[in-house]
Parts: structure tokens; C-alpha cells; sequence
């Protein structure tokens, strides 16, 4: 399994990691049929999606994640560009995922391991970026409407991530879900809701240190 491409389905492929791929489609296809773009309207698609994207300075809400084996988890994000996101797990489940701007740091309490990969080896520099240019920074594999639903579909651009990664958003134009799909062709749902866009957050929420394992105190 790809660690790295795991941090942007937000680990659950941590909880099955061998399980059997099973085909997820977006639900933006599911009440209409994906409409491959071409030439200039997918030249407009990508530019209001970039537009968008680059439009939201923070934002919070909650998230459903959904392995390939069906199994789901919740929890809480915290998202602040750029750089900045904080994905926190409702028990059962035991994970934290914190990036601070440079490094994402994703602690498991349960197994007392924390890894930490630098933002830019990671897919989330895609969305948490300074100045977000999908075409730029990703290889487009494919940009397709499905009624009031634009999908955008993306490969690592350096070579160095296996898989892919299906970004869905609403009529808005707004970040509803994403798809990462590894090298096996198992895939990872993470959906969005009850979004608020706060004009700030607290810091605190983005530090490396709630990731790091206790230390004994001296």
C-alpha cells in the first residue's frame, strides 16, 4: 500500500489494507451519466475548479470515509490554506491526521506509531496549496460533468504516487468529496458535510506536537 497516496483517503486503507477492490462510483454519477469534457469546456471546468479551490482561505466541517472494503469512519476536519488541515476520528477509530503547513504527521494511538511525510510527497498539496493549478501541478487524466456535478480526475505529476484521485464538486462549484484510487484499483471515499466557512481558526489546531507520541515527563 502507498502511504502517501493513503493521506489523502485519510488512512482508510490503513484499516484494510488488503482488501478486495470494489467499484465505488461517485455518486455524482449515480442520478446522471459522466460526460467526458473536451477543448474549451473543460479549459472552463478546470478554471472555475481552480477558481474555487483558491477561493476558500478555511474551512470545517464533518467526514465520512469509506474503505474499499466498505467499512466506514467519521470524524471532524479543520482545513486552512495553505498548507494547513487537521482530520480528527470519532472513536472507535484511533487516528489523527495534522499537517502544519510543511509536514503531515498522521499518529495512531491504538498501534503507538506516528508517521510524518513532507505536504509536498503528498496529494493534499493539490488542494492546500498557495496558489492551486490542477493542470499545473497534476496530470489531468479527465474532467467530466454529470448534470450539475463536475468530476476531475488527476494522476501525481512527478511519477513519484501510484493511483489516482477523483475530485467531486457540486453545482457551487464547492468541494464535496474525493476518490483515491491505488495502484490495485481499490478506492477510498472521503465525503464532506455541514461545511462552514469560518473567517479564521485556531492554531493550535494545526500543531505537530498533538501528533508526536508522549513523552515521559522528567
Amino acid at each position: 500500500m502507498n502511504r502517501r497516496l493513503a493521506l489523502l483517503g485519510l488512512s482508510a486503507l490503513v484499516f484494510a489494507p488488503n482488501a478486495l477492490a470494489q467499484e465505488l462510483r461517485p455518486r455524482t454519477s449515480e442520478a446522471a451519466t459522466l460526460v467526458t469534457l473536451e477543448g474549451a469546456d473543460r479549459a472552463a471546468a478546470l478554471g472555475r475548479v481552480n477558481a474555487a479551490l483558491n477561493g476558500v482561505r478555511a474551512l470545517q466541517g464533518r467526514f465520512v470515509q469509506t474503505s474499499p472494503g466498505g467499512s466506514r469512519a467519521t470524524g471532524q476536519f479543520y482545513l486552512q490554506r495553505p498548507g494547513k488541515l487537521r482530520f480528527q476520528y470519532d472513536p472507535p477509530a484511533t487516528l489523527l491526521i495534522v499537517s502544519d503547513g510543511s509536514v503531515v504527521a498522521m499518529r495512531d494511538t491504538a498501534l503507538r506509531t506516528t508517521e510524518r511525510t513532507p505536504l509536498r510527497s503528498t496529494p493534499l498539496h493539490l488542494i492546500l496549496g498557495e496558489n492551486i493549478n490542477l493542470e499545473r501541478n497534476a496530470r489531468i487524466i479527465r474532467v467530466s460533468q454529470a448534470g450539475e456535478w463536475t468530476v476531475v480526475t488527476a494522476r501525481d505529476r512527478t511519477g513519484e504516487m501510484d493511483g489516482a484521485l477523483s475530485l467531486h464538486f457540486d453545482a457551487n462549484t464547492q468541494l464535496r468529496s474525493w476518490d483515491v484510487t491505488d495502484a490495485t484499483g481499490a478506492r477510498t471515499r472521503v465525503t464532506l458535510s455541514d461545511i462552514t466557512q469560518p473567517a479564521s481558526l485556531d492554531r493550535n489546531l494545526f500543531r505537530l506536537e498533538d501528533v508526536l507520541p508522549n513523552r515521559p515527563r522528567r
